[in-house]
């Protein structure tokens, strides 16, 4: 399902982005102009062990700073520490959560909560994704 622009709406989206590839940017794109302003949902290091059981390549300031740089339009808050509490959903109410083509677990549980998404297309996914990237 796509939605049209939603002017002055809120969006947010999640991610580790640990490496902001061309992949990245064209979905925080997507996504930026489909809303009035966007949260970036930054995910913090103890969460990166346990979704992808390593540490991420850069720390969470320099991952911020990287979104900030390509984006100064962009709130990058951190991620709860505790995954699944869903804390930031209920602190800042989005009106739309963007996701990403490999975010289905994601969809899944805020399908669950009745919390409104929509799934970006892709952007060369056999090229620019990050475990591709990071061999």
């Amino acid at each position: 399902m796509t939605a049209e622009p939603m002017t002055g709406a809120l969006g947010m989206v999640f991610g580790v982005f640990d490496g902001l590839h061309e992949g990245h940017r064209d979905f925080l794109q997507q996504a930026r102009a489909k809303c009035g302003k966007l949260i970036v949902v930054l995910t913090l290091p103890e969460a990166v062990r346990e979704l992808k059981g390593r540490e991420p390549k850069r720390s969470y300031e320099e991952r911020a700073n990287a979104l900030k740089a390509f984006d100064p339009t962009l709130t990058v808050v951190q991620s709860d520490a505790r995954l699944h509490s869903w804390e930031v959903l209920s602190a800042h109410k989005p009106d739309m959560v963007f996701l990403g083509y490999d975010q289905q677990a994601i969809a899944t549980e805020l399908e669950k909560m009745g919390v409104p998404f929509e799934s970006l297309d892709a952007h060369r996914p056999e090229t620019f994704k990050s475990s591709l990237l990071d061999r």
